[in-house]
């Protein structure tokens, strides 16, 4: 692409930098509003004991005591109401009143009146989660979201709420992978239960199981799976672009790493999405929004991101995922029990497909032959310089992943990195690596002559993405692990999976992998991992049963 045709594409990148990927509202209840809708439900039904039950608990005479109770008889006599109903209606608000004024009390249930029923509050279990731990909870109807295309949500008895944990949240503890700014945002949904001994508020954890049995039938729960995304992204840097972690590589290593969406689940398969070139793990919202909508996914899988400084090299960007996976795994399960943790699925975009590829192949001297035939060991080289190189290059396929999914992916490179103005970004990055410089003259010697130039500055991502790059030929090179599967999701502008055809950024030619087990091209740019049919494609083959 000419440098004219480039300019605009870059400048409207950068603009985009500026803008959040989700917006966030929260309204915040008030006892007048409260007040408000007790009286339009009353007067709807005026002969209805429930409706009159929510009113008086909304009597601003009424003790905290007094209140609660009210609250309990307007819900016990509702429970069950389909949610679209007056009687719906009220179950709801009673629930929600309920929780309003017990949050406000730390969950310290107030005394009744004589003989009334005492309410208890589950605690912490695998399906239930104790309200008292999180930092946070907001009822979920009352998190306002923009520019989420769908909002997944679920019918059914109860109210949807978020639970939000804080990053050194002592629940977290023992959880390798923890968002440091957002911490972990929980969808669960709160249950008034009437059909034991005495009454019990129950927050139920959705994305653990989305139904419960009542009074011998199982019931569905309602649910918000988008709210918590959408709260967690807030709470972050809620963006999907970064500029600063592709040039100053030097300043954002110590951010780079695995993160978890939610708590660890031994009984679901990690899915770790991988982003591209200048992006965040936020690229992958519209994705992950759009698969909490299918239940066989929600009960099947759990989801981890891996955020990387952009500018590294592929090489070193990889090696840092192993590491990644290496410390995941020592700290979820060091006795390799968990058999979901053996058959995890890398989602790649763009340079990510990169960083992906590089996670099934066989590393060593299938590698280094590419490049020299002097052994790193026999180099004249600092012990420092000897120990990276060999952490980059000497790797095997990680025996934990079975599947990989490849979107718009440059297995031979771009023409785009192939201008002037990419070559002055590439001078622009700064990478972490000062210590190499010393050697790295003598390093470039015992490299075969026509590959030397591929190893002098700047080598860094934006060098190596360039078109049919040795680089990138020597990934393709690589022995492959045996038994896993890799599927291609390839975006298009118009020309159908002939060699012409393009994203805009990746041509097909370079997109398309041999050995797939499909290969789905889909009318897009190349955003093809944030395009409804590359999202649906990605469904498809997480429902499949995997090899």
């Amino acid at each position: 692409m000419p440098v004219t045709r480039l300019l605009p594409v870059l400048l409207a990148t950068l603009w985009c930098a500026g803008c959040s990927v989700v917006g966030v509202k929260i309204d915040r209840p008030s006892e007048t509003a409260d007040r408000r809708i007790a009286r339009t439900l009353a007067a709807q039904s005026p002969d209805d004991r429930a409706a009159q039950a929510l009113l008086m608990a909304n009597s601003p005479r009424q003790a905290p005591s007094e209140k609660l109770s009210s609250f309990l008889e307007a819900a016990r006599l509702t429970q069950g109401a389909a949610s679209g109903t007056p009687a719906g209606r009220i179950n709801r608000t009673a629930t929600r009143e309920i929780v309003s004024l017990l949050a406000a009390r730390k969950f310290q249930v107030p005394a009744g009146p004589p003989g009334s029923a005492p309410l208890t509050i589950a605690g912490q279990s695998a399906p239930t989660l104790d309200p008292r731990l999180p930092e946070e909870l907001v009822a979920a109807d009352a998190i306002h979201i923009k520019k989420l295309p769908t909002r997944v949500t679920q019918e059914g008895a109860g109210v949807p709420y978020v639970a939000r944990f804080a990053p050194r949240s002592p629940v977290l503890q023992g959880q390798p992978g923890i968002p440091p700014l957002a911490g972990i945002c929980e969808p669960v949904t709160a249950l008034l239960r009437f059909d034991r001994a005495t009454p019990q508020l129950v927050f139920y954890r959705t994305l653990k199981d989305d139904d419960v049995v009542i009074a011998g039938r199982r019931t569905k729960l309602a649910a918000d799976f988008s709210a918590p995304l959408a709260y967690l992204v807030s709470q972050g840097r809620n963006r999907n672009i970064d500029l600063r972690a592709l040039l100053r590589v030097d300043k954002n290593m110590d951010h780079a790493g695995l993160y978890q969406f939610s708590t660890y689940d031994p009984g679901k398969i990690p899915v770790v999405m991988v982003h591209g070139l200048m992006s965040r793990p936020e690229t992958w919202v519209p994705a992950l929004n759009q698969l909490m909508a299918d239940e066989q996914v929600r009960e099947r899988y759990q989801f981890w991101f891996y955020l990387y400084p952009t500018g590294l090299p592929v090489w070193a960007s990889a090696a840092k995922l192993r590491g990644e996976l290496d410390r995941f795994r020592q700290t979820l399960d060091p006795s390799q029990r968990h058999p979901g943790f053996r058959r995890m699925v890398l989602a790649g975009h763009s340079m990510g497909g990169l960083i992906s590829s590089l996670q099934i192949r066989q590393g060593g001297r299938h590698l280094w032959k590419q490049f020299t035939d002097t052994p790193p060991e026999q180099m004249n080289l600092s012990p420092q310089i000897k120990q990276h190189i060999t952490r980059i290059v000497e790797f095997q396929p990680r025996p934990e992943i079975a599947r990989v999914v490849f979107f718009a992916t440059p297995h031979r490179g771009s023409d785009l990195a192939v201008n002037p103005v990419s070559d002055f970004f590439a001078r622009l990055i700064r990478l972490p690596f000062g210590f190499l410089e010393q050697d790295r003259l003598a390093f470039t010697r015992y490299i075969r002559e026509d590959m030397r130039g591929l190893f002098v500055a700047p080598a860094n991502s934006i060098v190596f993405l360039r078109a049919r790059s040795p680089l990138l030929q020597a990934i393709l090179d690589l022995p492959m692990k045996k038994n896993v599967s890799y599927h291609s999701i390839v975006g298009d502008r118009g020309h159908g999976d002939t060699p012409e055809s393009s994203d805009g950024v990746v041509p097909y030619w370079s997109s398309h992998l041999q050995g797939a087990v499909s290969e789905k091209i889909v009318a897009s740019g190349h955003g093809a991992h944030e395009h409804p049919d590359g999202i649906e494609e990605f469904r498809r083959i997480l429902r499949a049963r995997d090899n």
